[in-house]
């Protein structure tokens, strides 16, 4: 085989074997996000581009000599991709070495400066057949020159980033690198040698060969190195992970699940010692929330934490159980008493100013306080038990509490109190809350009009329950907001159902949402992406809100009201006339309608005094341009005043009880004897 094609055979290996790897940079790129990955991506493209069309050339000169002009384009366009693939080596090699990204118009110059530097060399005396030794010169000495030495430096800034690493890719990659770059300069010495009439080695004919093991070896090294690093980001992602499982996100202490878990080590390493149990409250942590907002309480929380920690010993284990509530357990040889003691001595040295912001809030706590092994056997037991007496210390404005001191009467009420909250979480999990509803007859035809969806809790051993044994409870441990976004996505999802008819396309659904949702600043954003959801018009929508909710703040009330009926959702204003004001505020809130509460239809058909009240209250809603919707009618007597009062609407145990959607009844025909 002629020496020339064994050159043209090994570049056409390398060239594929750099391919092979631009691609599988490519795919790292993308994985990795990283920009010496990028760089070092663009100069193996480059390396392939270069050996494809030096192999080209070499063939052409090979097969076709005269074809002169074919020959310089293509060496033109190879040197042209080898001093990029120089300079994006050297940008990538210091980028990993040193955590830095080399981005910018500067950089772009540089590969390009890099390129027409390559055109330049093929350019010089192109065809002069006295010039053979120069063009040489500047087409491969200079280059193995260049590239070796650029390999080096790679090779060396990577040995010396990765020491102590204990990466085993990354050294055999930088070795690779530094073999490489030798061998690149090994071959610019053996040609320089050979021009000043030194005799060439015997194995110049292969060094090619030697060209391709190095850059296999520089390929597996950056593939295993970067396999390497896959396993250790996807570690770091693990431990991140398994940290945001096991630790509160504001303050980043224990939470509930780390800190029992740690609870049960300790008790299971104890001795002789007493494990105290602190569960610590922050008191007044829902006024601070609502006037300063979330960000503000957390960092709040987060100095408070701050100052707990600073005043604990080592063996002492602090972690964060819920918004307002810390735990802390502390081994010790103390009595009950003594622990108390140190309890309220902990508690007044936190509870002090703090400056968030440009507002200074004062800090109190309360605690509650269980022991091992005295109160309790199990990690969950002893927490439960401080909590108890952690809420018996806040209802009673005490510093700290033992639970040993609870009456047995204390300890299993505030014990139900924890056991619902337990319940209500998990009913929301299972999906036990249900919609019911109570239809709205239109006095002037006794057709359904629409319907009032109110919330029931299907307790899997209290049966069905209303709103009243589990509405108050929600709102303290903060699970309101769902429980109304469920009912909400519920009765919305019901309305379509029922449209689906089409006689029963203009029914409107009725429901009540507490002040806290009407006072989110996203409530309408959040009304209409549920009617989007299920694809039912704003308008066959109705809020129902109490008057207390409405006139807490009045002018910022008005403005819900308003944006909501903008766009097409109609208030009605429930239970009017329980309200201490109600006559004061009728005339300044812009409802749509008024809802009397079923207290003025007792006594209607006996006491004159209430009918003239009704009529009155009736008449005077008109002349404020509102309709009128009576609750709980019970009695056919009832209605019939009703009617000849001129009220618009009427809903009551009489036409319907709260039913379950499938069982609700649309036509008055049928409600007239249930």
């Amino acid at each position: 085989m002629h020496p020339a094609e064994l050159v043209i055979a090994i570049q056409l290996v390398q060239c594929v074997a750099s391919l092979v790897l631009a691609g599988l940079l490519w795919v790292f790129v993308r994985s990795f996000q990283q920009t010496f990955l990028f760089h070092w991506a663009l100069s193996a493209t480059a390396l392939a581009v270069y050996l494809a069309t030096s192999t080209a050339s070499l063939a052409i000169w090979w097969a076709v000599p005269d074809w002169a002009i074919l020959r310089l384009v293509l060496a033109s366009l190879s040197l042209a991709a080898a001093y990029p693939h120089v300079a994006w080596l050297l940008m990538g090699a210091w980028e990993a070495s040193r955590g830095r990204s080399l981005v910018g118009r500067r950089w772009i110059g540089v590969a390009v400066a890099a390129a027409l530097f390559g055109v330049a060399t093929s350019l010089v005396l192109p065809f002069d057949p006295d010039a053979g030794a120069l063009r040489n010169a500047l087409r491969v000495d200079l280059r193995y020159a260049l590239t070796g030495t650029a390999f080096v430096c790679a090779g060396v800034l990577l040995w010396r980033a990765q020491r102590g690493r204990g990466q085993i890719g990354a050294r055999l990659g930088a070795i690779a690198f530094l073999l490489y770059g030798l061998q690149g300069l090994h071959v610019a010495g053996i040609n320089q040698w050979t021009r000043a009439g030194g005799s060439a080695p015997f194995y110049l004919g292969y060094v090619n060969l030697l060209d391709f093991l190095f850059q296999s070896l520089m390929a597996l090294g950056i593939i295993v190195w970067l396999l390497e690093l896959q396993r250790l980001r996807t570690h770091r992602i693990h431990s991140e992970l398994t940290h945001i499982r096991q630790h509160d996100p504001g303050t980043g202490l224990p939470n509930r699940a780390m800190v029992t878990e740690q609870l049960g080590e300790m008790m299971g390493q104890s001795g002789p010692d007493r494990l105290a149990v602190l569960s610590i409250g922050v008191n007044r942590f829902s006024l601070v929330h609502q006037v300063l907002g979330w960000d503000q309480a957390e960092a709040m929380m987060m100095e408070t934490a701050d100052r707990i920690h600073r005043s604990l010993n080592r063996r002492c284990v602090l972690g964060r159980l819920s918004e307002r509530d810390f735990l802390v357990v502390r081994p010790t040889l103390d009595d009950p008493i003594q622990v108390l003691e140190w309890t309220e001595q902990l508690l007044a040295a936190n509870s002090r100013p703090l400056h968030i912001g440009d507002q200074e809030v004062f800090v109190s706590l309360c605690a509650g306080i269980s022991l091992f092994p005295d109160d309790g056997a199990s990690p969950g037991t002893l927490v439960r038990q401080a909590q108890q007496a952690l809420m018996r210390s806040s209802r009673l404005g005490r510093n700290a509490t033992l639970f040993r001191d609870l009456s047995q009467r204390e300890a299993e009420d505030d014990e139900t109190s924890l056991k619902l909250e337990a319940e209500l979480r998990r009913g929301l999990d299972e999906d036990r809350f249900e919609m019911h509803y109570q239809p709205i007859i239109a006095l002037s035809d006794y057709e359904v009009v629409g319907f009032e969806a109110l919330l029931r809790w299907r307790h899997p051993q209290r049966g069905l329950l209303s709103p009243a044994a589990f509405l108050d409870q929600a709102a303290e441990i903060g699970v309101l907001a769902e429980l109304e976004q469920r009912a909400l996505q519920l009765a919305i999802g019901q309305l379509r159902n029922w449209h689906l008819d089409r006689a029963r396309r203009r029914l409107r659904m009725s429901i009540n949402i507490s002040a806290q949702k009407f006072q989110q600043a996203d409530l309408v954003e959040q009304v209409l992406e549920v009617c989007d959801q299920f694809a039912v018009a704003p308008d066959r929508i109705q809020l129902e809100i109490t008057e207390d909710t409405a006139i807490r703040d009045l002018q910022s009330g008005n403005d819900n009201i308003r944006a909501l009926q903008e766009r097409g959702i109609r208030i009605a204003l429930d239970d009017f006339g329980t309200g201490y004001s109600s006559l004061a505020h009728l005339r300044e809130l812009h409802v749509d309608q008024i809802k009397l509460d079923r207290q003025f239809l007792n006594g209607l058909e006996t006491d004159p005094r209430q009918r003239e009240l009704v009529r009155a209250m009736v008449g005077l809603t008109h002349s404020l341009e509102m309709e009128v919707v009576a609750e709980g009618v019970e009695r056919p007597e009832q209605m019939a005043f009703l009617a000849e009062s001129g009220c618009d609407y009427v809903q009551g145990h009489l036409l319907q009880k709260p039913r379950a959607a499938d069982l609700c009844h649309f036509r008055m025909r049928r409600l007239a004897v249930v």
